[in-house]
C-alpha cells in the first residue's frame, strides 16, 4: 500500500495532476482523493474536477496518479511495500 514518508499515512492520498477545483487555505490539496485498503487497492474516490476518464485511468495505475499525502501534502511516497 501507499506511505507517506513523512507522517506515515497509509489510507488518503490525492494527485496533483487534478489541481483543487476551489483553492483555500483549508480546502483540499487536490481535486481527486483516493482511500486504500491494505490490500493497495483504491476503495473510494471523491473528485471534484476530475473527468470520468481521468478517475478511471487513476484506479487502473494508481502509482501514477495518487502521489499526495492528503494529511501533510507530502509528495514522499513509497510504494514501494505495495503487493504488485
Amino acid at each position: 500500500m501507499p506511505k507517506c514518508k513523512v507522517c506515515g499515512n497509509t489510507y488518503s492520498f490525492g494527485s496533483s495532476e487534478v489541481p483543487p477545483s476551489a483553492p483555500t487555505a483549508n480546502g483540499p490539496v487536490s481535486g481527486m482523493i483516493a482511500q486504500f485498503n491494505n490490500q493497495n487497492d483504491v476503495v473510494s474516490v471523491s473528485s471534484l474536477g476530475a473527468s470520468k476518464a481521468s478517475i478511471t485511468k487513476a484506479v487502473d495505475d494508481p502509482k501514477q496518479f495518487f502521489d499526495t499525502c492528503i494529511h501533510c501534502g507530502s509528495q514522499d511516497i513509497d510504494w514501494n511495500n505495495s503487493e504488485e
